[in-house]
């Protein structure tokens, strides 16, 4: 599996599409910060709201690119060529959600170390005490390198499971439609406990859900997603 996946990381480290999607995920990051997008902070409690919409923005697309990438493997066809290779159809699945757990928590602490770089420098300008401590601060990196790891190795399962490169549509879809259903609020407060809602509890940017419990709950999500491509997924023809 070491082979599958430093061949991954080689692609994507000598293909320069990836590296221009990695600058445009930090620029939208970097625009979304921005006072004069969706305006300054007024308080600390605002300051944190900023932040954590924006953890939840830049892991979003690090699980969509992941989708993506993996899904549209499937769709040229040269998932086929690494199962000749390597026949074993789960031992790919696994070298894809490794390869895109390590991609995944590097580029969400970039995105969030991005995020803080600029929403808390304006704060501190504005005279908001926003109370963030270097402590913190490393708390919410480290939150997101995790959640990165998580949800980007979910997002390759999820492109293992479409075969296609809309995949990344399921992973938008999906985080939309549970901030559209969550709204209103849920009986018993079960919108905390939903996949990309506990993003902010595993970054310490929310009180609703501990830092432990969310990633612990996030490892539950992935583990029952791994199953359904175990079962369903990888059992299927390609064509």
């Amino acid at each position: 599996m070491r082979a599958m996946i430093s061949a991954e990381l080689l692609r994507l480290r000598t293909v320069a599409t990836h590296r221009w999607i990695a600058l445009g995920l930090l620029a939208l990051i970097a625009v979304n910060a921005a006072p004069f997008v969706n305006g300054a902070a007024t308080s600390a409690d605002e300051v944190v709201a900023q932040l954590r919409g924006l953890a939840q923005l830049a892991i979003v697309m690090v699980a969509a690119y992941a989708a993506h990438v993996v899904g549209d493997e499937f769709r040229r066809g040269s998932v086929a060529t690494t199962y000749l290779r390597h026949p074993s159809r789960g031992r790919v699945a696994a070298a894809h959600a490794v390869t895109y757990a390590a991609v995944g928590a590097v580029l969400a602490a970039l995105l969030a170390g991005a995020a803080m770089a600029t929403v808390l420098p304006v704060a501190a300008g504005d005279h908001i005490d926003t109370g963030f401590a270097p402590a913190d601060i490393v708390l919410v990196l480290a939150g997101s390198a995790l959640v990165g790891a998580v949800l980007g190795a979910a997002g390759a399962l999820i492109g293992a499971v479409a075969r296609h490169p809309g995949a990344m549509g399921i992973v938008v879809v999906w985080s939309v439609s549970e901030s559209l259903a969550t709204q209103g609020g849920t009986r018993g407060g079960i919108a905390h406990y939903l996949p990309f809602q506990l993003i902010g509890g595993a970054t310490s940017l929310s009180d609703h859900v501990a830092v432990l419990p969310a990633i612990g709950l996030l490892l539950v999500y992935l583990a029952l997603i791994a199953l359904a491509v175990r079962h369903w997924a990888l059992p299927r023809d390609l064509t």
